[in-house]
């Protein structure tokens, strides 16, 4: 809770104070936001050390490799990269790069789920009694 505290806290700051010098100078604006972004990614730091300790033991209680879940946290991490970095892009005006950031996202998402992938055929095949 105390995260979620200082993490609107940060926000809100930021866009009043990215709002006010925005008429003025519009790129300071932007670093503005950088750096709250920045501040805002190193808070939520914090909460990732407990999340992936419960993440590692869900995988030895379920006992999948691990091989299988690396896929899925690269996916989630390249998701959140890929929705703040083209949010910035976008609110600086750079609306087609923030697409393109998109669209290479959605690439690295599918490229790092692969190996998920794989094993899954490889799943269906032992099921389907092909081979």
């Amino acid at each position: 809770m105390q995260s979620l505290l200082q993490v609107a806290v940060v926000g809100l700051l930021a866009v009043i104070f990215a709002s006010l010098v925005r008429k003025s100078s519009k790129e300071l604006a932007i670093v503005l936001t950088l750096a709250a972004c920045a501040v805002i990614g190193i808070i939520l730091l914090q909460l990732a050390e407990p999340l992936l300790s419960f993440l590692k033991k869900l995988r030895h209680i379920s006992g999948l490799d691990e091989a299988l879940m690396q896929p899925l946290l690269k996916t989630i991490g390249i998701g959140l990269l890929t929705q703040i970095s083209a949010n910035v892009c976008a609110d600086a005006g750079e609306g087609a790069i923030a697409k393109l950031i998109e669209v290479c996202g959605g690439i690295m998402a599918l490229y790092v789920s692969i190996p998920l992938l794989e094993a899954v055929l490889e799943m269906m095949e032992v099921l389907g009694g092909g081979g």
